[in-house]
């Protein structure tokens, strides 16, 4: 059933007080009035034709009604354009057509489709997806000298085209193929939604994984760095501590070490719920996770276990940045050509681990498993015991 667009006047409720220029929408029975950022005084409506009277003795006062008359023929067409859109996907509601209406994420556009996206992937709670996708979107305009394109025009020869671009600007092919990938699931959402046909337009480029070079650190590094003097340097020192506990922690990832709670610690164990994968990990708390605890327990705010917060940033996103520069001026001090990164601690422990023997299956995806299905499989298949013998071996530096 199609939908009827028609201009409302919504006047106010103050006398001599300029009223709203509304979109009445009747779809299926229902009727839904938008209102619009246009405003006009009573006497500067039609009642009957449901239009601006633009003729007036005031000139400018003419040419500003005249301007919004131009706006709103704008404004239906647009909104005609995305009925249009819907109704060649089949059923809709005039909720979701208001919705799509009224978030403004609908031009016709890709910049405010992506932020769209952008903001409902941070709505759920999905912040590293959402972050990814920002990039992207930041890269891509960079890319168009700032330029939007109409959804219905991308096609596989201005993707090939970016793909070139990145790779022109020296970036690495999984990052050229994260970008990538995080534009075309957007891009999917708008499909999926009705906003533009399918034309895949991703079938050309490289949007695949390859394995990279690890970056561990040999064993040698962690020992130098964890005897390291870094009195003389207090946030120095913080970072370094983060990072062997990240490492004790079987690889703790930046967000989760930092999301710790006091209430994590039970009956012996540190017990997360991993933020990638929202699954369960339990880890023996060994005596060197415990003196890092100890040592900075009176500089924790609120009840987090570890000071990566403060009272004034709690954004796991800036704190990482802060982290990685101080790891690497760190890395300069130990002259070591391998940069340390906070994501080293994961690839060292799973290097350690390998070169110790551990069976492969204890080790999680994320620490060398290429599917985390095969990881999930594997570590229900073992006991707890094994997993904590395994870091305690791991850990036991000398």
């Amino acid at each position: 059933m199609s939908t009827s667009v028609k201009l409302k006047f919504k006047p106010s409720r103050i006398d001599n007080h300029s009223g709203t220029v509304c979109l009445q929408l009747i779809h299926s029975r229902k009727i839904k009035l938008l209102r619009t950022r246009f405003k006009i005084y009573p006497g500067e409506w039609d009642g009957k034709k449901n239009e601006i009277i633009a003729d007036c003795a005031d000139t400018e006062r003419q040419n500003y009604l005249q301007s919004l008359k131009t706006r709103l023929d704008a404004e239906i067409k647009q909104i005609s354009e995305l009925i249009r859109l819907l109704e060649q996907r089949g059923d809709y509601t005039v909720k979701e057509l208001a919705d799509l209406y009224s978030n403004n994420y609908f031009n016709g556009y890709l910049f405010p489709f992506l932020d769209y996206v952008v903001k409902q992937r941070k709505d759920d709670h999905r912040n590293k997806s959402a972050t990814i996708l920002q990039t992207a979107r930041r890269s891509f305009e960079r890319f168009r000298c700032g330029q939007d394109i109409l959804l219905d025009i991308i096609n596989s020869d201005l993707m090939q085209q970016y793909e070139t671009y990145l790779k022109s600007t020296g970036m690495m092919k999984n990052t050229t193929s994260c970008y990538i990938r995080a534009l075309r699931s957007a891009y999917n959402q708008a499909v999926k939604r009705g906003l533009t046909a399918q034309k895949n337009p991703f079938d050309n480029v490289y949007t695949g994984i390859d394995k990279t070079v690890k970056r561990a650190v040999n064993e040698d590094v962690i020992i130098n760095l964890k005897n390291l003097d870094l009195s003389a340097h207090r946030e120095l020192e913080l970072a370094r501590d983060l990072f062997m506990f990240s490492f004790y922690v079987r690889g703790i990832s930046f967000v989760d070490m930092a999301n710790l709670r006091k209430s994590n610690v039970r009956n012996g164990y540190i017990i997360y719920s991993r933020n990638k994968t929202h699954r369960m990990l339990t880890v023996r708390l060994e005596p060197c996770m415990q003196e890092i605890i100890s040592k900075y327990e009176a500089q924790t705010v609120e009840d987090y276990l570890l000071p990566v917060y403060t009272i004034e940033n709690q954004d796991h996103v800036s704190q990482l940045r802060n982290h990685n520069r101080r790891l690497k001026r760190i890395s300069a001090m130990l002259g070591q050509e391998i940069h340390i990164s906070s994501y080293a601690s994961r690839h060292t422990w799973a290097t350690l681990a390998l070169r110790r023997g551990i069976p492969v299956e204890v080790i999680s995806e994320s620490m060398g498993h290429e599917s985390e299905t095969t990881t999930r499989i594997y570590l229900a298949s073992i006991g707890q015991s094994v997993v904590d013998e395994a870091n305690t071996k791991i850990i036991t530096l000398e």
